[in-house]
């Protein structure tokens, strides 16, 4: 003679809760009722502990008691940062940011040298040399450019010119 009951159980891990009755009482052979894994904003359902993948699911022909938890990652966005040459950008290269986050760059030209423009996404942003991207929810780029100071040339003035302009 088999159990005439069974308790399924339902647990979310970070970064999400669960929607439904997370604790079921079910008759041997019947169905549960449906169960939502709901990822928290900047979040993403990933799996079930068992390898269920839909984040909605109703356990059906109950034959045993179980217990399972939604797992959930981050949601990340790529920002792509780079230089072109007499100069750097901090960070370089793709750096990986949560969904919401923040991240600042500086730009620093050589010696002698000034930064021309910085595009963000493809559009000027100025001849900046820090920007910080907030609220993160999409890949972004960044681009700089620098450009050589403007070197001061100084005219020698004749001596006769300077009495001549004395008289």
């Amino acid at each position: 003679l088999g159990k005439s009951q069974y308790t399924l159980t339902y647990t979310a891990g970070a970064g999400g809760t669960i929607s439904g009755a997370t604790s079921q009482t079910v008759a041997a052979g019947g169905n549960g009722t449906a169960v939502t894994a709901v990822p928290n904003s900047g979040f993403a359902f990933a799996a079930w502990s068992d390898g269920v993948l839909t984040a909605t699911r109703t356990d059906l022909n109950v034959i045993a008691c179980k217990s399972v938890s939604a797992s959930f990652t981050a949601v990340t966005f790529t920002l792509t940062a780079s230089a072109g040459s007499n100069g750097a950008i901090a960070p370089s290269g793709a750096t990986v940011v949560n969904s919401g986050g923040s991240q600042g760059y500086t730009m620093t030209p050589s010696a002698s040298y000034h930064v021309l423009d910085v595009l963000v996404d493809g559009v000027s942003a100025g001849a900046v040399t820090t920007y910080t991207f907030t609220n993160v929810t999409a890949n972004h780029t960044i681009s700089v450019t620098f450009e050589a100071d403007p070197v001061a040339v100084l005219a020698a003035i004749p001596p006769v010119a300077v009495i001549l302009a004395m008289q």
